[in-house]
């Protein structure tokens, strides 16, 4: 008989995630009813100086023509399961006032949504994490995303993670800035990779309207149902869709977490559950784990942490169980089942 902490929540094979840079308005008419179909929750990252305005960057191709959220229509959205991150308080040169556009932003954010924001979303390319590095910590960011496309790994360097392109149009380059992002759209690869992996895609995209106005890096509502349902398809119910705090908060604890067996016995199983430091950052503080079972239980076993019910029951084939619960320091599991 064995205990082993999960990769992924409920004992998922991958994780994924979707982000929408600048997070204006079309996303409430023509995003929004795709998410809510799906039960996919979404991110929004967000310019904390333009709140509620007009795009102001001239060198944007959004500058004037699109506007962003305001803060009552993105707690909408959190009300709906999405979370919000930092995109700097002008999306600008972070090498200019980068105290303002790394700190400053986030407090601007926190105090218009009302919740932390712990996710920082670099604006421009890469280059701009330089500048940013010596305040991101300091500010209290669990995690930073690049622009360069790849799958994260299931224990990724959280000041270092990548999203994917959702989309580019055929053939078409989507700007050098980012590259290594793919020239030829692939709605399957990544997905089959983060499968195969084990890991964490996280896709990012802007607006999403019938008619995009930025065509490699805009979707349509049919492009975002496509993907969703190529992401179901892949998955065939081993994918967990969850916007990305609540990932990073499950990487986080199960780091902080070991487990050590105390009972193994016929019909029984215990083990006591150690948690070590989690930032006080951290909301979701749960862990899931798969345990093997010996005999092999004639119907559910029965579970109880620290001598109550407060388990989920995620799983159960033959002597496996999958289990998840709300995971607190110096707690103690018993298993107990028929043969």
């Amino acid at each position: 008989m064995s205990v082993q902490v999960c990769r992924w929540k409920q004992g998922n094979a991958f994780a994924y995630s979707i982000t929408y840079d600048e997070g204006f308005v079309e996303l409430i008419e023509h995003a929004l009813p795709v998410h809510q179909r799906y039960g996919v929750p979404g991110h929004l990252v967000m310019v904390a100086g333009q709140l509620g305005q007009l795009r102001e960057m001239p060198s944007s191709t959004y500058h004037g023509l699109r506007c962003h959220l305001s803060p009552p229509q993105i707690r909408d959205f959190m009300h709906e399961g999405w979370s919000v991150g930092d995109h700097s308080m002008t999306h600008g040169d972070l090498n200019v006032d980068t105290y303002t556009e790394v700190v400053g932003s986030k407090l601007l954010l926190e105090a218009a949504i009302g919740e932390p924001v712990n996710t920082f979303h670099l604006p421009g390319a890469n280059f701009s994490f330089a500048p940013a590095a010596r305040y991101l910590e300091e500010a209290g960011f669990l995690a930073v995303f690049f622009a360069n496309d790849g799958v994260n790994s299931y224990d990724p360097d959280l000041f270092a993670l990548s999203r994917t392109l959702l989309y580019v149009v055929e053939g078409e380059p989507f700007c050098p800035l980012y590259s290594p992002f793919p020239r030829v759209y692939d709605p399957y690869y990544r997905l089959h990779e983060a499968l195969d992996s084990g890991g964490w895609i996280v896709d990012v995209t802007h607006s999403v309207e019938p008619v995009p106005l930025a065509l490699w890096k805009d979707g349509t509502p049919d492009i975002l149902d496509a993907r969703f349902d190529c992401l179901r398809r892949v998955g065939s119910g081993r994918e967990w869709a969850a916007e990305p705090e609540e990932i990073i908060d499950y990487i986080l604890v199960r780091r902080a977490v070991s487990i050590m067996t105390l009972t193994a016995e016929r019909g029984r199983l215990s083990f006591r559950v150690e948690l070590g430091d989690v930032p006080n950052q951290v909301k979701y503080r749960e862990i899931s784990v798969t345990a093997q079972l010996s005999p092999i239980p004639s119907d559910w076993p029965t579970i109880l942490i620290d001598g109550k019910a407060e388990a989920t029951l995620d799983s159960f084939s033959g002597e496996r169980v999958t289990f998840t619960w709300p995971v607190k320091n110096n707690q103690v599991v018993d298993l107990h089942w028929q043969a």
